[in-house]
C-alpha cells in the first residue's frame, strides 16, 4: 500500500495526455448538446407547421420575442434565475448517484420558509433583510429533503419514490398555509398572501422587466460546485459515490453518509431557489406557488450532462422556449393570438431524449471491445 492520501493527485491526473482527452470529451458533450438542441427545435418547427403556423413567420416572431430587445431579454433571464439554480443542484445530486426527483416540493418549502423568516420580523434591515430569506429558504429546502435522506438511511427507502411523493405534500402544506393563516386579510379569495417587507426584496436591476439581483446566485453557484466537484476531496469523494458506490466503501468513503449529505445540500440548493424567487420576483405566496420548475430544471441538468457551468445556458434555453411560447400569444396579429404553448414541450422533451440516445452510445461505445 502507498502512504499517498487517497485525494492527492496522480501523475497520471498531472499527464497533459488526459487533459487533452478531458477537453475533447467536454467538446463532444457541448456538441451533442448543440445538437440536441437543434433536433428539438426542428421538431418543434415542424409541430408548428402540422397546426398550419408558418414555421419560417413562427421563428421570426419567436426569435423577437426572447432577443427583440433588453426588457425581453431580462425576462428570460427572471425565468431562466430558478431553472438554473434548481438544475444545478439536480446535478449536483445526480453525479452522487442521489436521485432527487423532489425539487418541486423543496422549492416551495424553501420559499415558505423564507416567507416565515421576513413576517417574523428576522429581516428588518435591506443588507440583512434578503440573506436572512436566502439562509432561511436553504435551511426549508434541506429540512424537507432530510426527510427523505431518513427515509432511505433507516428505512430503506428510495429516494426516487419518497423525493417525489414529497413534492405533492409540500404543495399542499403550502397550500393549506396561504388559503389559512397566512391568507391575506385584503385578499377577497383568500388565495395569496401579504408581500414580504421591502427590506427583505433583493435590489432590482432592471425594474421594467423585474429583473433582480438574484440572476448572480447561479453563476456564483455554478462556478463554486465546478470548482469543488474537480478541486476539492468533498467532490471527490462524491463523484466517487457515483460512478461506484461499491468501490467507494472500498476505498473507505462512507457511500450512504455521502449520499445522504448530498440529498440534504441539494434541498438546500433548491430552497435557496425558492427564497431567490419570493425575495426578487413575486414577493408572496400564492396557493399554487408550484410553477413546474422542479420538474424542467431536471430536464436542463440532463441537457448540461450534469456539468454545473453547462447549467447556466441549458437553463437560458429552456427559459427561451418559455418566454417565447408567452410573447407570441402577445402579439397583436391575431393569428398567434391562441398559439399552442404546448408545443414547447417537443421540444423539450425531444431534447432530453436525444441528449439520453446520445449519452447511451457514447457509452456503449467507451465499453464495446
Amino acid at each position: 500500500m502507498t502512504d499517498r492520501p487517497l485525494d492527492a493527485p496522480t501523475h497520471a491526473d498531472l499527464d497533459p495526455s488526459r487533459r487533452a482527452s478531458s477537453a475533447n470529451g467536454a467538446l463532444r458533450s457541448l456538441v451533442a448538446a448543440l445538437g440536441s438542441v437543434a433536433v428539438g427545435l426542428l421538431v418543434m418547427l415542424a409541430a408548428v407547421a402540422g397546426f398550419g403556423y408558418p414555421p419560417l413567420i413562427v421563428a421570426r416572431a419567436f426569435v423577437a420575442s426572447v432577443l427583440g430587445n433588453g426588457d425581453r431579454i431580462a425576462a428570460a433571464l427572471v425565468l431562466a434565475c430558478p431553472l438554473a439554480i434548481i438544475g444545478l443542484a439536480i446535478a449536483v445530486s445526480f453525479r452522487a448517484g442521489v436521485w432527487n426527483i423532489g425539487g418541486e416540493g423543496q422549492y416551495v418549502l424553501g420559499a415558505l420558509a423564507a416567507f416565515l423568516a421576513a413576517h417574523a420580523g428576522l429581516a428588518q434591515t435591506p443588507v440583512l433583510g434578503p440573506i436572512v430569506l436566502l439562509v432561511a429558504g436553504a435551511l426549508g429546502g434541506a429540512a424537507w429533503a432530510a426527510l427523505a435522506a431518513l427515509l432511505k438511511r433507516y428505512r430503506g427507502a428510495p429516494e426516487i419514490l419518497t423525493t417525489i411523493l414529497l413534492n405533492f405534500i409540500a404543495v399542499q402544506v403550502v397550500a393549506i398555509a396561504v388559503h389559512g393563516p397566512l391568507a391575506d386579510p385584503l385578499s377577497g379569495d383568500r388565495d395569496t398572501t401579504a408581500s414580504i417587507p421591502a427590506a427583505a426584496q433583493l435590489p432590482q436591476l432592471i425594474p421594467t422587466a423585474g429583473l433582480h439581483a438574484g440572476i448572480l446566485v447561479p453563476i456564483a453557484l455554478a462556478v463554486v460546485a465546478w470548482i469543488a466537484l474537480a478541486r476539492t476531496t468533498p467532490g471527490f469523494r462524491l463523484r466517487v459515490v457515483g460512478d461506484n458506490p461499491i468501490a467507494a466503501r472500498f476505498v473507505g468513503i462512507h457511500a450512504d453518509r455521502v449520499a445522504a449529505r448530498t440529498l440534504m445540500l441539494s434541498g438546500a440548493i433548491i430552497g435557496l431557489a425558492g427564497a431567490v424567487e419570493l425575495a426578487g420576483n413575486t414577493h408572496y405566496l400564492t396557493a399554487a406557488y408550484d410553477a413546474g420548475y422542479g420538474y424542467t430544471a431536471i430536464a436542463v441538468a440532463l441537457l448540461a450532462r450534469l456539468h454545473p457551468i453547462g447549467v447556466l445556458p441549458a437553463a437560458a434555453f429552456f427559459a427561451a422556449l418559455e418566454t417565447g411560447a408567452r410573447g407570441l400569444q402577445k402579439l397583436p396579429d391575431e393569428a398567434f393570438r391562441d398559439f399552442p404553448t404546448v408545443l414547447t414541450f417537443f421540444a423539450q422533451g425531444t431534447v432530453i431524449l436525444v441528449t439520453v440516445l446520445l449519452t447511451r452510445m457514447r457509452i456503449s461505445g467507451a465499453t464495446s471491445p
